[in-house]
């Protein structure tokens, strides 16, 4: 049997694994080894800012998932495979999200922790390099590189006049005081580059050794000896096992309570059910499955506004060729330069829609579908009220799981999404907007009563893939861990990722989930000095 052995193994190398091993190497002497199912990113397009189009088109760098049927129809469900997981292969938008989806972590843990938004914006703050601001809300001496676009195309300018028309105020910074208003996008870019978390955090470490990367290797079990962690187990013809003082999984929202489950960590009634032996019985891993759904409204506009013309065919080759020569054109940037925080019925209220103003007729992955020039507006509901889950399909740990985001799944998130598509109809009216709108083609302006676009809403739902909550932290007994991530039940054993979120933030969760990695694995370090364990 082949068996190496570190002090500290790290499941998962995507944003929040990067975070981990990456703060460990810089503030322990532990050996770690940071494990990915996916390869090295050496992929080019991974680094060009708009390849991410491309790259979830062909669904290169993803785990190929797909939901249990939404509204009678499956739909793609995928996570980043790759080094960097999601920051390698996302559209980069750097949202922070509200206070107060911060107070609400810190409601669930009480006094047991400490997660509130002032607790973690020093996290925010040591980890980003902002181009643009530098206040009591942003830093600019982090790894993590923080842009604003360098030029707005025609119809982004038109649909910010167009939001301030409606209603809705201009704010320069959505991660700063309010969420509230329309803006320009700010996105992990530098240089032109994109900034994934392997380049934020990881890449002096494993040039340095300090970390050992292991790719193309997948856990499927966590090993457990009287209820503690004591290394992992990979998928292998032969039996290859990761022996370690601690284990840290950053598998993300489908992966890590999976592998809990394959441990026979979980839901016990569920696990015996296929089998697997009980070691905690612990309800809730794989339930609280939250996600932001999208719908997206498109409509025609005239001429080659937008960018239409340079996303496929020779406009792309000739984006592509400008890009290598000089760093900059539609290729230099992620596509989508302005973007609103809005509530439909109080535009002064907490926002409870984000919308991407993509200047193509995109698809989900942001690839252009057909030649006329358009726009997509993504709604996006920030706080949904749908809860799913994430369950075992049998006791095979490379069967694909059951996923279950049950998106529209209460009628207040249907409510919601109805009141932004009626606002974006007026948007679309405005002094600023309607001269260059030909047509409303999703979801058509034969689609009028709220019962109409409520039908259609289920129909074209689809998801920002944002899944988080299925390991949630709090301090009642059904959490998966608690407020130091620690698994229940388990010693030596924490979940680092977004799946430890009790509430999904307002907006995109890249930035959040880097931050939580860095403000739990300071946690951490201070539990293994205190208990003089491995190596500190």
């Amino acid at each position: 049997m082949s068996q190496e052995t570190y002090d500290i193994v790290i499941v998962g190398a995507g944003a929040a694994g990067c975070v981990v091993a990456s703060y460990l190497a810089e503030h322990t002497d532990a050996s770690i080894a940071l494990i990915e199912a996916g390869d090295t990113d050496r992929d080019p397009f991974i680094h060009i800012p708009a390849g991410f189009a491309k790259m979830l088109a062909h669904d290169r760098h993803v785990w190929k998932y797909e939901t249990v049927p939404q509204h009678g129809t499956k739909r793609a469900y995928r996570s980043g495979k790759v080094l960097g997981g999601g920051s390698s292969i996302n559209a980069m938008a750097y949202v922070r999200g509200q206070k107060g989806d911060y107070a609400a972590w810190q409601d669930a843990v009480g006094k047991t922790g400490k997660w509130s938004y002032e607790d973690l914006l020093p996290a925010f703050m040591a980890q980003e390099d902002n181009d643009t601001f530098h206040d009591e809300y942003h830093g600019i001496n982090g790894g993590l590189a923080v842009q604003l676009p360098k030029g707005i195309n025609k119809l982004n300018q038109y649909c910010l006049k167009a939001f301030q028309e409606y209603g809705i105020p201009y704010n320069p910074d959505y991660n700063g005081k309010s969420q509230i208003g329309v803006s320009p996008v700010q996105s992990t870019v530098g240089n032109q580059r994109r900034c994934s978390a392997v380049d934020a955090y990881l890449r002096p470490h494993l040039a340095s050794g300090r970390v050992i990367l292991l790719t193309g290797k997948t856990v499927v079990r966590i090993l457990v000896e009287n209820k503690r962690a004591v290394g992992v187990e990979l998928l292998s013809k032969d039996p290859e096992r990761i022996m370690a003082g601690e284990v840290v999984l950053s598998a993300g929202s489908v992966h890590s309570p999976t592998i809990l489950m394959h441990s026979g960590i979980g839901p016990a009634e569920q696990l015996r059910q296929h089998g697997i032996p009980v070691i905690v019985d612990s309800p809730e891993v794989g339930e609280n499955l939250q996600d932001h759904p999208m719908v997206p409204v498109r409509g025609y506009v005239t001429g080659d506004l937008g960018y239409q013309a340079a996303a496929h065919g020779l406009g792309s080759v000739k984006a592509g060729l400008r890009y290598l020569v000089t760093k900059d054109g539609p290729a230099s940037g992620n596509g989508i330069e302005t973007v609103s925080h809005w509530n439909p019925s109080d535009f002064t209220a907490d926002p409870t829609i984000q919308c991407y103003h993509a200047p193509i007729i995109a698809n989900q992955e942001l690839s252009p579908t057909g030649d006329r020039s358009g726009i997509t507006f993504e709604l996006v509901v920030l706080r949904p009220k749908s809860r799913g889950w994430v369950r075992l399909a049998d006791s095979d740990p490379t069967s694909m799981p059951l996923i279950h985001p049950n998106f529209i799944g209460e009628e207040e998130d249907l409510r919601a999404v109805v009141g932004a598509v009626r606002a974006i109809r007026k948007v679309m009216a405005q002094e600023s907007l309607a001269p260059v709108i030909e047509e409303e083609i999703e979801p058509g302006l034969h689609i009028q009563s709220d019962a109409e676009i409520g039908e259609w809403v289920k129909r074209a739902v689809t998801t920002m893939w944002h899944p988080v909550g299925t390991c949630r932290m709090g301090q009642d007994a059904r959490a998966v861990v608690d407020a130091r991530l620690r698994v229940r039940g388990i010693e030596r054993l924490r979940v680092i990722d977004a799946s430890i979120m009790p509430n999904i933030t307002s907006g995109n969760t890249n930035a959040p989930t880097q931050a939580l990695a860095r403000h739990a694995t300071a946690m951490l370090v201070k539990d293994l000095k205190r208990t003089q364990a491995v190596l500190v």
